[in-house]
């Protein structure tokens, strides 16, 4: 063969192998991707009357699969800490906590998320009565005598403290009785509120407000069992739309609510109080509401509720009091609501549309394994608008009190839409970060609800 033929093909060989290397051997394997590692953790705390918070142990977490199958449980450490680390992003899990109101007796709650965030830090706020420790608190009950414009009636009052009753002395002054006042041991007084309303010697609607903390008078327990404030406060009427529905509103400082009102669908104007000197930190919080009445009894369950929602929480008070709820009626299965299936698996998908979040809690008729006596038992489920509930595969270490085949009490189910988002991923954030209420969190700002009760 021609030399310069044999030199030519042996180059064109190379050139067209030269990804694999040319007279060399086959490539080397790429460098392996090391995982990605999360941090997911959860911090338990139960909250006295005050509002200090301590750690809550009495919890567990089962983080499961997509088949709701336990993969592994933790347990919460002395500081009420669950922490663990994942390669999945996005996990499945249940808590079960020891749960006890009031005079009941001990229980269980259980709280599901699915497809929650690893990066985001969850939190759970136990109710566990019998274990409050209030030995931090300064709790004091009083009456509260406030003095305030003149009225020629009072009508009614509000308050952020909580109060037996109340009675008008005289025109200028009104008596709350049994007000419950509580600080932080050897710690400043709260914000709190008091109003009063009626009519003015020309049948014209006013109110008066005031504010009490301990820059405002010593609110510490008396000879006399009576404090004293004076509500300086002027309400200004504000008009509402003509066709408003019912109405829950009030004013949020803090974490604190003051000046609750429930406004009925007659009424054409309310006193809101906008010129105090916290104003500049207050939200307003208006919710609107419709009951649909139309909704029969079914004789497969005792009662049958349907309403939906909407609340609106803004820095003026006529942007929340426009709020209005959707008057058409969420298409649930009625009268046999079976969004629920056999085998666990739900769908409310055309319940309410572009409704990216279901909530769906139902109370149990269960038994203490070990007394065979009734005990309290809820279980609340975080997921997309349709999949599987939690409760479809075995509660690992608490089947012999509840299965798929307890007993419900009750069932609750709301779906949830955010103006701010379609993204599911952005309402599971929420819920697991959230037990209360956050205002500062645009997410619940503008939220429409639709609900449905069924009581077995």
């Amino acid at each position: 063969m021609n030399k310069y033929l044999t030199t030519s093909l042996l180059s064109s060989v190379c050139v067209s192998v030269l990804l694999q290397g040319c007279g060399g051997s086959s490539s080397s394997p790429s460098t392996p991707t090391e995982p990605v590692e999360y941090t997911f953790s959860l911090n338990a705390q139960l909250t006295n009357d005050c509002g200090v918070s301590t750690a809550f142990t009495e919890v567990e977490l089962l983080l499961q699969d997509d088949t709701w199958q336990t993969l592994n449980s933790y347990t919460a450490d002395e500081n009420g800490l669950i922490s663990f680390v994942t390669e999945s992003e996005f996990i499945n899990y249940t808590l079960i906590a020891k749960d006890q109101q009031d005079s009941e007796v001990e229980g269980l709650n259980i709280v599901s998320f699915y497809q929650a965030s690893s990066e985001t830090p969850a939190y759970y706020q136990a109710q566990f009565d019998e274990d409050i420790n209030n030995s931090t608190c300064d709790c004091i009950t009083q009456d509260l005598e406030v003095e305030h414009r003149s009225f020629a009636a009072q009508s009614s009052v509000t308050s952020s403290l909580t109060f037996d009753d109340w009675e008008a002395t005289n025109t200028t002054t009104t008596l709350f009785k049994g007000v419950e006042l509580c600080r932080i041991m050897d710690g400043s007084w709260p914000l709190h509120s008091v109003s009063v309303t009626g009519i003015d010697s020309n049948g014209k609607a006013i109110a008066s407000a005031g504010f009490i903390d301990g820059n405002t008078g010593d609110f510490s327990a008396n000879d006399d069992e009576l404090w004293q404030t004076y509500a300086s406060e002027v309400a200004d009427e504000v008009e509402l739309n003509d066709s408003h529905q019912e109405l829950s509103t009030n004013q949020v400082i803090g974490d604190i609510k003051h000046f609750s009102a429930l406004i009925a669908e007659d009424v054409d104007s309310i006193l809101v109080f906008d010129t105090h000197s916290y104003i500049s930190e207050a939200f307003y919080q208006a919710q609107a509401s419709v009951t649909f009445d139309d909704v029969s009894y079914s004789s497969l369950f005792g009662s049958v509720a349907i309403n939906t929602y909407h609340q609106v929480i803004s820095t003026d008070a006529q942007e929340s009091l426009a709020v209005e709820a959707s008057e058409q009626q969420p298409d649930f299965n009625y009268p046999i609501f079976d969004e629920i299936n056999a085998d666990g698996s739900y769908d409310y998908s055309a319940a309410a549309s572009d409704y990216p979040m279901a909530i769906i809690a139902f109370t149990f008729t269960a038994y203490d394994p070990d007394t065979r006596l009734l005990m309290p038992a809820k279980w609340t489920f975080y997921g997309p608008e349709s999949g599987t509930l939690a409760f479809s595969a075995p509660l690992t270490g608490y089947e012999d009190i509840i299965d798929f085949d307890t007993d419900i009490k009750t069932t609750k189910v709301e779906l949830i839409n955010s103006d701010i988002s379609n993204d599911y991923d952005d309402y599971i954030k929420y819920y697991q970060g959230n037990n209360v209420l956050d205002i500062t969190d645009v997410f619940v700002r503008d939220i429409e609800k639709s609900e449905l009760i069924l009581e077995f």
